[in-house]
């Protein structure tokens, strides 16, 4: 999804149609100061998740569990980081969604990777 992404922007479109469970792996580098939120949508065609919402590029924040805390991080909040690394195994909620993604918002430093792993029970 994304992959040491280095500036503000999204990553890869992920369609999650055909998966019931979709985990991330989160992972920064080099002193990351920047936020990283997850976006989804339900449109039959991947909205464009860098542009406005809209009714015809519908999307929102979406969000995700923390699988070492079991606490869920707000889709409007994100992760934010301060000049320091992190590493999360995550878990998306995906009961109906299309399309998957994730933004990197005020990016200062450091680098994010995010991979996903889509399967069934």
């Amino acid at each position: 999804m994304l992959s040491a992404k280095a500036a503000d922007g999204i990553g890869a479109n992920i369609n999650v149609t055909d998966f019931r469970h979709i985990l991330l792996e989160f992972g920064t580098a080099s002193s990351a100061n920047m936020t990283v939120k997850f976006q989804g949508s339900l449109s039959d065609t991947a909205p464009d998740f860098s542009a406005a919402q809209s009714v015809s590029n519908h999307w929102d924040y979406i969000g995700v569990y923390d699988l070492q805390s079991g606490n869920i991080i707000a889709g409007d909040t994100g992760i934010a980081l301060a000049a320091a690394d992190d590493f999360r195994l995550l878990m998306v909620n995906t009961d109906g969604l299309k399309w998957v993604n994730a933004i990197v918002s005020s990016y200062v430093a450091g680098s994010v990777t995010v991979k996903v792993r889509c399967f069934n029970d």
